[in-house]
């Protein structure tokens, strides 16, 4: 019986604690055995000379295993069903997490200034129930502000899309 069930007021959960340990231990398992993989791809042993590039990237890696094989069978022994996020918590991250997602897709086609000025002014109109003027005026003018600080008076080079190259930069 779940802690969900006995207390009905409580809100509906997303993830359990146990389950989240369980995908986590998994997640580093596979990242632990990448290292072992590649470490082993350019050489893992002992010669003459020392150790090899991927010595100490392989016992790291083995080290990450045994201890996500730990974490994994005290887990997978748990019988506790702690809510970990609810379902309305969990609405709360994805609604900032998955548009920083497209906004980060976006950059590649459209740049870093145009991508940002759209990302600010949705935000805003979306989050913050700005008008739709005021949420894309402070967008573009963030976006010209960056552009000015970047590349022109630091000269660092971002991630440019159309708009700028026809602009000429």
């Amino acid at each position: 019986m779940t802690q969900e069930s006995q207390d009905p007021g409580r809100p509906r959960t997303a993830a359990t604690r146990r389950t989240l340990e369980i995908i986590t231990a998994i997640a580093f398992m596979l990242l632990g055995s990448v290292v072992m993989w590649d470490a082993q791809r350019i050489g893992a042993g002992w010669t003459d000379e020392g150790p090899q590039s991927g010595y100490f990237p392989f016992y790291i890696g083995l080290l990450m295993n045994g201890a996500s094989l730990i974490n994994l069978l005290k887990a997978l022994r748990s019988n506790r069903e702690i809510p970990f996020v609810s379902r309305t918590e969990i609405r709360l991250v994805l609604a900032i997490f998955l548009p920083s997602v497209v906004y980060v897709a976006a950059m590649q086609w459209v740049g870093l200034y145009v991508a940002s000025a759209i990302f600010i002014a949705v935000f805003m109109r979306w989050q913050g129930k700005f008008s739709v003027l005021k949420s894309g005026l402070t967008g573009v003018i963030v976006s010209v502000i960056l552009f000015g600080m970047f590349e022109i008076w630091f000269k660092v080079p971002l991630i440019k899309g159309p708009l700028e190259a026809a602009l000429g930069f």
